[in-house]
């Protein structure tokens, strides 16, 4: 009687235990997604204004604990600015896919006269 108990409580919480560790892995994955989203987007945001339009295209990335595409746009809105989209869609399903989107602006020109 015991034994049988014993193996229906063990039974019960081997189903538990595997949830949790599928549940894990699903969490550990979106971190490393969200850490490889914020070097790209950290990228594009530090890349000097005029450069921008090369940038533009889609690239995959096998290696990883994430492999991905990843698609860059940009479009010029007016004179001197240019939005920049980012969208990140892993090759997992269960994760979904991610769209950043940002505005550059040409920066001023430096003048060491003109301090304002």
């Amino acid at each position: 009687m015991a034994l049988t108990i014993f193996a229906m409580v063990t039974a019960g919480i081997a189903g538990f235990t595997t949830q949790v560790a599928s549940g894990s892995r699903i969490n550990s994955l979106a971190s490393v997604r969200a850490g490889a989203l914020a070097a790209q987007i950290n990228r594009l945001e530090v890349l000097p204004y005029d450069t921008l339009p090369s940038r533009a295209g889609c690239t995959s990335i096998s290696t990883g604990l994430v492999p991905r595409t990843e698609c860059i746009t940009v479009q010029d809105i007016v004179a001197g600015r240019r939005r920049v989209t980012f969208i990140q869609r892993p090759t997992n399903t269960a994760l979904r896919p991610d769209t950043v989107i940002l505005e550059r602006t040409r920066p001023r020109q430096y003048h060491p006269l003109n301090l304002f």
